[in-house]
């Protein structure tokens, strides 16, 4: 009898049960405004009590020119169902450009509870 499906469902089962205990959701925003792209990174609580937490946003863009590279990251208290902006990254944009923003939400333990990533354009154009 094959039993990997049997051990693949399980394992979707444990996954999904995982995020569904996540202590917070993290999102990511990109607007344009003419030539200018802003990246916004969010969290929010879906805990009943303050937690402490860290996060890391990359950015990253691919152009005609080259590739550019931004990071930040911080520690951040949120309150109880907060949804609180942690980062703004802007940019300037060019038609054949390519985005790649990646953020991570850890515990103060360094392990992950949250990720969210956001991507536009073709890469390597």
């Amino acid at each position: 009898m094959n039993r990997a499906p049997l051990v693949l469902a399980a394992f979707f089962m444990q996954l999904s049960g995982a995020l569904a205990q996540a202590p917070c959701q993290a999102k990511l925003d990109m607007h344009w405004h003419d030539q200018l792209l802003t990246v916004s990174g969010h969290c929010r609580s879906l805990l009943a009590q303050p937690a402490h937490y860290r996060y890391q946003l990359l950015v990253v863009r691919q152009s005609r020119g080259g590739r550019a590279q931004n990071s930040q990251g911080g520690e951040f208290l949120l309150a109880p169902q907060q949804d609180v902006v942690l980062a703004e990254v802007h940019l300037n944009t060019g038609p054949k450009d390519f985005y790649h923003a990646q953020l991570f939400v850890f515990d103060l333990n360094g392990h992950p509870v949250a990720t969210d990533s956001i991507s536009q354009g073709i890469p390597g154009h």
